[in-house]
């Protein structure tokens, strides 16, 4: 499966650290811009307090553990590229990643949450916790990786890149002297008419230029 990865360039570490060591960084899951983000219930009847509260010391234990970085299904999201590549500005990095991996989870935009009944409920995997978000964010086209550790490792080198249509040329001669040759730079292009953003194909992606001149 095909995601993107939506990144600013004003730290271009961050972006070098995707591409060099193949990894992505995992925020704690409180760090994450909805703060409804790991939201469950409890339902009990007429059970007493005290076990309730015994319930949610368990959950917020089992759940504390999970970090998350966020993906997208969706190349050329407006509001992606707005909101979170620097308004057009950045980047989006397409990454491959098997649809049946463990740590991957496709989000379900709902205005429900888990609902724990017993105690019995409670198991120590609790990524399930973190696959629903309400139907406001549908937008993003999200996917998930939830994992316990602080960086997830891709299973293959990325090898593609879409550059912002508002990024500067000295960003991406930048770009393009410092990534190896393997990684495909494409910049997006704007159609004001549509309002959309247009995905050039490869053969129109950007020509690489070495220091003295000479096109690749």
């Amino acid at each position: 499966m095909k995601l993107y990865k939506y990144m600013s360039l004003q730290n271009l570490w961050f972006v070098l650290d995707v591409i060099v060591n193949q990894r992505f960084y995992c925020a704690h899951w409180s760090e994450l811009n909805d703060p409804l983000e790991g939201r469950y219930e409890i339902y009990l009847g007429e059970s007493s307090s005290g076990i309730e509260e015994n319930m949610v010391t368990r959950i917020e234990g089992a759940k504390d553990k999970y970090r998350v970085a966020s993906l997208s299904a969706d190349s050329t999201n407006f509001l992606l590229w707005s909101h979170y590549a620097d308004g057009h500005k950045g980047v989006a990095i397409e990454v491959e990643i098997p649809d049946n991996h463990p740590d991957l989870i496709e989000v379900i935009y709902t205005p429900f949450s888990s609902v724990f009944s017993t105690s019995g409920d409670i198991k120590d995997d609790m990524r399930h916790l973190f696959n629903g978000k309400g139907e406001e964010w549908a937008y993003e086209n999200e996917y998930r990786i939830v994992a316990e550790s602080n960086y997830f490792i891709l299973p293959k080198p990325v090898t593609r890149m879409l550059l912002g249509p508002r990024a500067s040329a000295d960003q991406e001669k930048i770009l393009l002297a410092t990534f190896p040759s393997s990684v495909e730079v494409v910049r997006t292009q704007l159609d004001r008419t549509q309002g959309t953003l247009i995905v050039s194909s490869s053969n129109n992606s950007i020509h690489r230029t070495s220091f003295d001149g000479r096109c690749e």
